[in-house]
């Protein structure tokens, strides 16, 4: 076999002119090129879809769908800018080679195809051009661009801040009665009672509660803080830690009722400021021993305007000059004498008002104080505490408080009339005990009563204060304080009281956030993605060009093209001659069979070549010793 043969046929074929831009070959390339750039531009129409619907929650419509769409993601980008960045570079290496270009080019945009490819070619040719930080940069977006689509939306919690309007108790509001002979005294007393009772009996983990039965806001004795170790911050504040080991010490065993637009409920979070105030007691004990039946006497021999008992084991008195004290501005002085264990211990108290800033924070109905600091009283107020106020015009109302006060503690068989009196501590003296458990606890039914000097002159002072607070929030709202305080709620504690004796109301705008997850952009992906995504689309427009400005027939990529003018291949000639695209050619000899393999069989010394099986023996049968030129 001749190593100079030739075709076996030569057929004489007409004149073909090169590829026109508007050819049906043309035409089909575009189609093919503008379908595949079309990932590109959902994907910047998802980025935009993503950013347009920044902050909406996870469950409005479209984010399940982008979420969805976000999952497959990385697979598609890669996918699609694999098949855009291959036609890319096949595309330019068709429209450079018939420019003219380097066989080094030619060979680095056929071989970096892919993102393994354009690492391991420089190291195989052992070459770099200025196409090789180019072809790295372009395929390092297809990876960059999967993880952008995936990770371009954040789970996060909503910080959409809306303005809330609010209402509360304020604490000043008005005593609503005279006394239990009063009109109005008949009417209330026993729901004031019966509010006090319910504060007093809550279980111990309510009392230390941020929140009372109802729900309503307990504030925080800011002394507690002041005699502390704790350090303000700026403005005065203290921090209130619940999660402590140390629970802070309330004001009173009810909390100071809030309502709002639509209720304080789920699916919301609240911040909000108040101002209010409470009365403060500081008081110094002293014990004597003293018999039970000596206590008695001293209580049936009390004969003072200013002096209130329960007929049992509990005694307060207040200065001589309580019905002007409201002229004096002086501190409010109570004495309170108890009985327990054959032990009088009585208590000399200075009550004072103090006057709060509270900030509040309400994940839905849950809420809590969190900080706390003092601030002056107003200018307008001239009274010490609200009980100087209610001294104020008629001692009749602080007489009404007082009396109305130290009888709360008394079980409904101890109110009845024409019962036999039993010297039985109130649920009152043992609060100081047991302030957990008063109505259980062991002095309740005890003829030994309840010694409360052990306690200590603190804890003394934070119960009664505790206490006083307390019953006045009962008394001043005892409707509206068991769950019955709603926004634009009526002013009047009871509807057919007299106009100027009512229940005053604080209004105030919070802030509240939407307490629901929501879908945020991650600017920095959002980047990535519209830098990949217009990448790709760069691709494939580029692609679009060169394929459509390409004038002669496709070539690359094919093995049939080495058989066109190869003379160890025996095919007839095409009737379009050397501008036929090899695809045409492929379909037209899909039966021939070829090989690389020895062309010069008989000679002394082989010759590789690409041929059809009848011109050349292939290289798999050769011996292993034969050798080639």
């Amino acid at each position: 076999m001749s190593s100079c043969s030739t075709r076996d046929k030569e057929t004489k074929v007409a004149g073909q002119v090169l590829r026109k831009p508007g050819s049906f070959g043309s035409m089909q390339q575009l189609l093919l090129d503008v379908i595949l750039t079309l990932p590109a531009g959902c994907f910047i129409i998802y980025a935009i879809i993503v950013l347009v619907n920044s902050g909406l929650p996870l469950d409005q419509d479209p984010i399940p769908a982008l979420q969805t769409a976000a999952k497959y993601s990385p697979t598609v980008f890669s996918i699609a800018f694999a098949a855009v960045a291959a036609g890319l570079l096949k595309a330019a290496a068709a429209w450079k080679l018939e420019q003219g270009i380097s066989m080094l080019s030619l060979e680095y945009l056929l071989s970096c195809r892919t993102v393994f490819s354009a690492i391991t070619t420089p190291i195989s040719l052992r070459s770099a051009t200025m196409l090789t930080p180019a072809l790295l940069f372009l395929w390092a977006l297809s990876p960059l661009g999967g993880q952008a689509a995936l990770r371009v939306m954040e789970v996060v919690p909503s910080t959409a801040v809306e303005s809330w309007p609010y209402q509360l108790l304020n604490f000043t509001s008005e005593f609503p009665h005279g006394g239990e002979s009063s009109s109005a005294g008949f009417e209330v007393i026993s729901r004031i009672q019966n509010a006090f009772v319910t504060a007093l009996s809550s279980p111990g983990d309510v009392k230390s509660a941020a929140q009372d039965l109802f729900g309503n806001i307990k504030v925080p004795m800011v002394e507690y803080y002041q005699a502390g170790d704790q350090i303000p911050e700026i403005g005065g504040w203290y921090n209130i830690h619940l999660t402590s080991d140390i629970l802070p010490v309330w004001s009173s065993i009810a909390g100071i009722p809030v309502a709002a637009t639509g209720g304080i409920s789920k699916g919301s979070n609240f911040s909000f400021e108040f101002e209010t105030s409470y009365m403060s007691a500081n008081c110094s004990l002293e014990g004597s021993l003293m018999n039970q039946s000596m206590f008695m006497s001293l209580i049936a021999n009390s004969s003072e305007a200013a002096s209130w008992n329960n007929d049992r084991d509990l005694l307060i008195s207040a200065g001589l000059g309580f019905a002007t004290m409201h002229l004096t501005g002086s501190p409010l002085l109570l004495e309170v004498a108890t009985w327990g264990h054959n032990r009088l211990t009585n208590a000399t108290c200075f009550l004072t008002q103090v006057y709060v800033e509270v900030e509040v924070s309400c994940h839905g109905p849950q809420c809590a104080a969190v900080r706390v600091r003092r601030i002056p009283k107003s200018t307008n107020d001239t009274a010490r505490t609200v009980l100087h106020k209610i001294g104020g015009g008629s001692a009749i109302i602080f007489d009404a408080y007082m009396s109305t006060f130290v009888r709360a503690g008394l079980s409904l068989y101890d109110l009845a009339k024409d019962r036999e009196v039993k010297p039985y501590a109130s649920a009152i003296e043992t609060y100081f005990t047991d302030p957990d458990t008063p109505y259980s606890a062991v002095g309740i039914s005890s003829w030994n009563g309840t010694d409360v000097y052990p306690i200590g002159e603190v804890a003394y002072s934070q119960r009664l204060s505790q206490l006083l607070n307390t019953f006045w929030l009962t008394s001043v709202a005892s409707h509206n304080i068991t769950g019955n305080f709603n926004f634009r709620a009526e002013k009047y504690t009871r509807v057919d009281l007299e106009p100027w004796r009512f229940m005053r109301i604080q209004n105030g705008t919070g802030l509240r956030v939407p307490d629901h997850l929501v879908m945020r952009v991650n600017r920095g992906w959002l980047f990535t993605l519209f830098l990949a995504s217009a990448g790709m689309l760069l691709a494939g427009t580029a692609t679009v060009f060169f394929n459509y400005s390409r004038r002669g027939p496709d070539v690359l990529d094919y093995s049939a093209f080495f058989s066109r003018d190869s003379p160890y291949v025996n095919v007839a000639s095409s009737q379009l001659g050397s501008v036929e695209d090899v695809n045409e050619q492929v379909r037209r000899n899909r039966h021939m069979r070829v090989c690389v393999g020895d062309v010069n069989p008989t000679g002394d010394m082989g010759h590789l070549g690409f041929a059809t099986l009848d011109k050349a023996i292939p290289a798999s049968a050769q011996k292993t010793e034969r050798v080639y030129d």
